[in-house]
């Protein structure tokens, strides 16, 4: 549906472009180079074990995939994408998500010597002026800009290994156990390195920052590995007094060979052999994040700002397995998708001081999110009468009779309004009002309000103690999936001379659908304890409700089920944070964080006859149950065996220096997690077994169900249900900083030589090489949503800076 007319469009899209965006406020702030930075790509590892209620989970060693984030997030289906907070970029939202095409980290684009900080946005007074966008917590990574002076030149570089631990056929969950498959496989460690090279100057006009990046990291499967190479601009120029723009431009170029070991979901139903070298899987990303933004200061109390940002991605992924792997087969295939998400936030800043107690800092804007996702798949699989095929044949000579296509193209545009409201009473009391509107192109004729009020008291002043307490409580909401509002819509059809797929309407949009309504309160207390000492405790509790869902009818005119929408979810939790400078002296210095979430989430209402939904499979759970709870059967009847999530988690982190030593290292934890370990051996056609589990020894007495393409149940054996908790030495880095001592050579004005390694020990029960490998907190038999074995790397690195 068209939310405004198109003349009202064109004329709001021309203001808009000279308009902009309003001041992104955190909760919580790391400065990057505070931290010890990790050896692996991604964004979110450099984060791993620093924010209290940040959890990056460590699901895969292969290079290149994305880390599990979540930041209070939760959902019905835990391998679902949704759960993951707003990404964004100096306040411009970017595709954050991996593509099901190539699955790439679209988070590894960017080096961490690009990044300044990176503000945590959790509070819902905060939350709520994101609408929809950012129900589960949201990230803003603020990049380096250049510095005032003349050209400054900075390089740096690192090279390494990668290598596994403890690798033995009692820990090889990939091949049941098979050595030699695993010998096969898993290298001896492939290489790792960096190489970043950036300039930055700066003066009465502005500033500017641009550089050059290489990622190369071979992780420890052969034939597999990950890289990227990325330009970036971070430009700053002051046109005026009063006018001033800021450019930010990052293109990259990454690429993954992957292979069937290394694989998100091995939908391919290959038979374990010991030489994977058949495999070929070619995966590759260009990602670009471009952004302007426009500031007009016309007076001291009145600012009119605007960013238009464009968040790009192109991938594409060859598949190929010969003849020789299936029986006479080959199998080809090749996938396109282009992703590209377009936002122009507007704003008008207003100050006014009622008194010289109260002021007020105003905010009115809107926003306008554009997104165009396009997808082509072609797949093949064809007899040969010889062994062996020629893989540029296959996929890029397709024909009708041995090809199926698909395609698919998705378009939403996301209209907002919102309105921020902040009283600050002496230097005491802010108060926060916030009101959001959302209106979808999927919609029929519906709009979300997301309002929010929060109350931030420094006692400091009144009381004469250093406390500061906090309150909020608000609204926002989750956008369901494209097809619920839209149908499925999709293109299948025989590809042959360039003809066009034909789409086609497969179940119809479900009329009264809208988004996830999303209830939030907030309370916090900080104490500074002494002049080196911070505490703060946060509490905070959500409410998920009116979640859609499928209901299976008859199979009546080829539609067996229908839309509908009900059911409500809980989480609540508190975070626990401590930041102590123990040692601050001209020699010596010591300082550390602890930070511990205590997350509970629960099942509040469940639908009317759920059997008859695609939601049977919570069916066990009453209210009050975990909603990650691990169900499974002993003798006929279900019950709950074990909660995935853990009961607590969170990171220690410590820092020394010692003249011009260094030395830093981050722990991270979680404990109260359960692992259900499915077993290789015990499966069963239950009309083959007199429809009786046959318990074996040395088994856990409980199974699952699951139903094949012909109808027949399948009885699966779970080996045993395991602690998943563990600690683990996630990064660990010693440097020494030679100061002045090369200023003289050259004009080098700092030199420094560091060591750094990753993943170097995990203490856990869990029989496995890695307690978070399993994404749904199962292990497959067939090892679908598990993910390869976390290696550890040790790199030695050189910064310079001229």
């Amino acid at each position: 549906m068209e939310l405004l007319p198109k003349c009202i469009w064109k004329t709001m899209f021309l203001f808009l472009v000279f308009l902009g965006i309003s001041k992104v406020h955190a909760q919580d702030t790391l400065v990057v180079d505070s931290v010890v930075l990790s050896n692996r790509s991604g964004l979110e590892n450099v984060l791993q074990g620093n924010i209290a209620g940040l959890r990056i989970k460590s699901w895969s060693g292969t290079p290149g995939a994305q880390s599990i984030i979540n930041l209070r997030g939760l959902n019905l289906d835990p391998t679902d994408q949704s759960t993951m907070p707003l990404i964004m970029i100096n306040g411009v939202p970017i595709i954050s998500s991996p593509s099901n095409v190539t699955g790439i980290n679209p988070l590894s684009y960017f080096s961490s010597d690009q990044i300044e900080r990176v503000e945590v946005i959790k509070e819902i007074d905060l939350l709520a002026k994101y609408g929809v966008l950012a129900a589960n917590g949201a990230l803003n990574i603020i990049m380096k800009e250049g510095k005032t002076g003349a050209i400054h030149v900075r390089g740096s570089a690192f090279g390494g290994a990668n290598f596994l631990q403890d690798m033995d056929h009692q820990k090889d969950a990939f091949y049941n156990f098979n050595t030699s498959g695993r010998r096969a496989v898993y290298g001896n460690g492939g290489i790792v390195n960096e190489q970043n090279i950036v300039v930055d100057g700066g003066g009465d006009f502005g500033s500017y920052l641009f550089g050059l990046t290489n990622y190369q990291d071979k992780g420890t499967i052969k034939g597999s590995g990950f890289g990227r190479q990325s330009l970036f601009l971070n430009a700053k120029y002051n046109i005026s007094k009063e006018f001033s723009v800021h450019f930010f431009n990052n293109l990259a170029l990454a690429n993954r060979n992957g292979r069937y070991a290394g694989e998100f979901n091995r939908d391919l139903l290959l038979p374990v052999v010991n030489d994977e070298s058949f495999f070929m899987n070619k995966n590759r990303n260009i990602g670009l994040v471009s952004s302007m933004a426009l500031n007009y200061q016309f007076s001291p109390k009145f600012k009119i700002s605007s960013v238009a940002g464009l968040s790009y991605e192109g991938a594409s992924r060859d598949m190929y397995v010969p003849s020789n792997v299936l029986d006479g087969n080959i199998y080809a295939a090749s996938a396109a998708y282009k992703r590209q998400l377009l936002t122009v936030n507007t704003s008008l800043n207003y100050l006014h001081d009622f008194s010289d107690a109260l002021k007020l800092d105003m905010t009115i804007g809107n926003e306008l999110r554009n997104t165009d996702n396009r997808l082509t798949s072609v797949d093949g699989k064809r007899s040969l009468e010889n062994g062996g095929s020629n893989y540029v044949k296959v996929v890029t000579g397709y024909n009708a009779s041995q090809t199926n296509a698909f395609s698919d193209h998705e378009m939403e545009k996301l209209f907002s309004f919102y309105g921020i409201w902040k009283f600050k009473y002496k230097e005491d009391m802010t108060v926060n009002m916030v009101l959001r509107t959302d209106g979808s192109s999927f919609y029929e004729k519906k709009w979300a309000l997301y309002p929010a009020l929060g109350i931030h008291y420094d006692l400091k002043n009144s009381l004469k103690i250093p406390v500061k307490v906090n309150a909020s409580i608000g609204k926002t909401g989750i956008l369901n999936k494209p097809e619920i509002y839209r149908g499925q819509l999709e293109g299948y059809g025989d590809y042959f001379g360039g003809n066009e797929l034909g789409i086609g309407l497969l179940y119809p949009a479900f009329q009264d659908a809208k988004s996830i309504n999303v209830y939030q309160f907030d309370a916090g207390v900080a104490v500074d304890i002494n002049r080196s000492m911070n505490f703060s405790v946060n509490y905070f509790n959500k409410i998920y409700k009116d979640f859609i869902y499928q209901r299976y009818l008859p199979n009546i005119n080829g539609i067996d089920y229908q839309y509908e929408m009900g059911g409500s979810l809980g989480l609540s939790g508190f975070e626990f944070n401590l930041d102590g400078k123990w040692i601050n002296k001209r020699d010596f210095s010591w300082s550390s964080n602890l930070n511990i979430a205590a997350y509970k989430n629960k099942v509040r209402t469940m639908p009317a006859d759920i059997n008859n939904t695609n939601l049977v499979h919570l069916s066990t759970l009453t209210e009050g149950d975990a909603l990650t709870s691990l169900v499974a059967y002993q003798g006929k009847q279900l019950k709950i065996i074990g909660n995935s999530e853990p009961k607590a988690f969170g990171g220690i982190s410590n820092t020394l220096r010692y003249k011009n030593i260094s030395a830093s290292m981050t722990l991270t934890y979680a404990w109260g997690a359960d692992v259900s370990a499915e077993s290789f051996t015990s499966k069963y056609y239950a009309d083959n077994v007199g429809n009786d589990f046959p318990l074996k020894n040395g088994e856990s007495p409980y199974y699952t169900t699951s139903t094949d393409a012909n109808g027949r149940t399948i009885y699966q054996g779970i080996r045993q249900v395991e602690d998943g908790s563990f600690i683990r030495l996630n990064k660990v880095a010693v440097s020494y900083n030679f100061g002045s001592m090369f200023k003289r050579m050259a004009s080098i004005s700092d030199v420094v030589v560091f060591v750094r390694g990753d993943n170097l020990l995990t203490l856990s029960k869990y029989s496995g090489v890695n307690p978070e490998e399993n994404i749904a907190g199962i292990r497959k038999s067939d090892l679908s949503f598990t993910g390869t074995p976390l290696s550890s790397s040790v790199v030695l690195g050189l910064k310079l800076v001229f």
